[in-house]
């Protein structure tokens, strides 16, 4: 009896590009979430620090799933693609503003909290991420700029 390791597709450019920014994206955001902390700390203490996590949570998320709809259609062709963007960022708008909307209804919330933190959590989240994906976007290979390779890749799904 052997085992034999089943051999696994090739992951196509377009997919490694989208998930390489990801992690970048990830990557920064690391760095902000500590910078937020640091200053939550300073700003407000514990409950300082603990908005300052929420905070740089939500972007986190918000910037995460738009991410990983770019990874997930990567392959896919311009308008899937598009649409798909749309409805991800429609979705998460709808979500934050339902979170706001939460807010509103029952201000002690936002009262438990120290908006100072939060603020620099959220601000901060959204550096940190920008600036990883920036910083890993100089480092791709784009085929446009890049000499052609002698092995090309033909997504699945394009009969041209």
């Amino acid at each position: 009896m052997s085992i034999r390791a089943e051999a696994r597709p090739a992951q196509s450019p377009n997919r490694t590009r989208a998930a390489q920014l990801l992690v970048g994206g990830l990557v920064g955001w690391h760095g902000g979430l500590a910078a937020a902390v640091v200053i939550g700390i300073l700003l407000g203490g514990t409950v300082g620090m603990l908005s300052a996590l929420i905070g740089a949570a939500l972007t986190l998320v918000y910037y995460a799933i738009g991410q990983g709809v770019q990874v997930q259609y990567a392959d896919a062709e311009p308008r899937v693609l598009r649409a798909a963007s749309v409805w991800s960022y429609l979705v998460r708008v709808v979500a934050l503003g339902a979170l706001l909307w939460v807010t509103l209804q029952w201000p002690s919330v936002l009262a438990s909290l120290d908006s100072r933190g939060l603020f620099a959590g959220i601000v901060l989240g959204v550096v940190g991420w920008l600036t990883g994906l920036v910083l890993r976007f100089r480092k791709l290979r784009i085929p446009t700029f890049d000499e052609p390779e002698s092995t090309q890749y033909d997504p699945p799904g394009h009969d041209c």
